[in-house]
């Protein structure tokens, strides 16, 4: 099977119906999945002052070159922005601070992949949602701000087929569901062994 592209094309509806086809066969999806293959907590910006996630192609002692997800406009950011990876962001808890990367897989496992609350869901349904899925969420010092960017940039990220992130981009997230007791007995003897 062959597909025109669109320099044989001599109607505009000819190109239009092309691109349908294609839309519909997954071509385009495999295209983008292409160009997100790989990517990692680091590779993905959050700019202060601008909406949207962004990824980094290109870096010089001034400037950032970026890329809004999901749009092929290319940006230079100046250095002297405030700019932070994914990889620097965390979230607080109680007890330790978890990195973003690990809470996204997490609600990404909560919801098996659906969509999370919208932004406009209201303050204690967005708390709720979150704190069920990290339960020592500190609720003092996460903001309401901070959970309805969570929730968006996790719809952004589920969109592009971004999520879940690879085991080793992600930190340690608390598996609330199981106890942390030894799978056998052998394990239980050698852990009170120790």
């Amino acid at each position: 099977m062959t597909h025109r592209t669109g320099r044989d094309v001599e109607n505009v509806d000819d190109l239009w119906e092309i691109r349908r086809i294609q839309r519909e066969s997954g071509a385009s999806k495999a295209r983008v999945e292409r160009y997100f293959s790989g990517m990692e907590p680091k590779d993905i910006l959050a700019i202060s002052g601008k909406p949207g996630l962004y990824k980094v192609l290109n870096t010089t002692h001034r400037n950032i070159v970026v890329e809004p997800l999901g749009e092929g406009k290319r940006t230079a950011v100046p250095a002297s922005a405030r700019v932070s990876s994914f990889e620097d962001i965390s979230i607080f808890t109680y007890e330790e601070d978890l990195p973003l990367a690990g809470v996204l897989n997490a609600i990404y496992a909560h919801l098996k992949g659906e969509k999370a609350p919208d932004a406009k869901t209201s303050h204690a349904e967005l708390r709720g949602f979150v704190t069920s899925v990290v339960p020592d969420l500190d609720q003092e010092r996460v903001y309401h701000s901070d959970l309805k960017k969570l929730c968006t940039w996790y719809n952004v990220l589920c969109d592009l087929s971004l999520l879940p992130f690879s085991e080793g981009d992600e930190g340690a997230v608390p598996d609330t569901e199981a106890e942390a007791e030894p799978a056998t007995e052998s394990d239980a003897n050698e852990t009170e062994n120790a």
